[in-house]
């Protein structure tokens, strides 16, 4: 991260410099310039590799459905980037290139769907120590958001012949927003709950 946080203060420094920008907002400005060039690197080392495995489609796919789904219902992160690099490429790219194969059962793809919107319906917005969701009526609109965009991956799923990447990225977004999984991660679950709600 020092070369993240090199850059960023580069750019900060390049394009804010006619701007006085008080010490808290510039920490603001730093931290999401690096996360950005972080999750940057690590979409294109997932997409190369998906490339070099020829599953850049099935990756794609996986990458739609859980990111934009995320966006609305969050989960679980790793502690360390490098831990975030590992379990992308594994769930990403190892995944679909070892399954790439095999013959999907519509009944057991429609299982993963009607699961995954239960799961998302029911634990929807989960959050982090780091990003607690303390406001009720912004986790309420999360929730509702998260289970109409799984409703919608599910049906263009389906018109696409239940295909099972969008599928599985759905699936695998609904699986790390439960407190199970949190568990099994050993993360605090429900943070909001250590905050005073307004």
């Amino acid at each position: 991260m020092a070369l993240y946080h090199q850059l960023s203060t580069w750019i900060v420094d390049k394009y804010f410099q006619d701007e006085e920008l008080e010490a808290e907002k510039r920490a603001y400005v730093l931290y999401y310039l690096e996360n950005i060039l972080a999750g940057t690197e690590k979409i294109l080392l997932v997409l190369v590799s998906a490339c070099l495995l020829s599953v850049l489609a099935e990756t794609a796919a996986i990458l739609l459905s859980y990111t934009v789904v995320r966006r609305k219902s969050f989960g679980w992160h790793a502690r360390k980037s490098h831990h975030c690099t590992w379990v992308s490429l594994l769930t990403f790219v190892f995944v679909p290139w070892l399954l790439k194969e095999v013959e999907w059962n519509r009944i057991f793809l429609a299982t993963l769907c009607l699961l995954s919107i239960i799961l998302i319906a029911r634990y929807a917005p989960a959050d982090t120590e780091c990003n607690p969701l303390v406001d009720p009526k912004f986790r309420r609109a999360c929730r509702l958001q998260a289970i109409f965009l799984s409703i919608v991956f599910v049906f263009v799923a389906i018109a696409l012949d239940f295909y099972p990447w969008l599928i599985f990225g759905l699936f695998l977004e609904a699986v790390v927003i439960t407190p199970v999984f949190y568990s099994i991660m050993r993360r605090s679950y429900a943070n909001y709950e250590q905050y005073q709600e307004y």
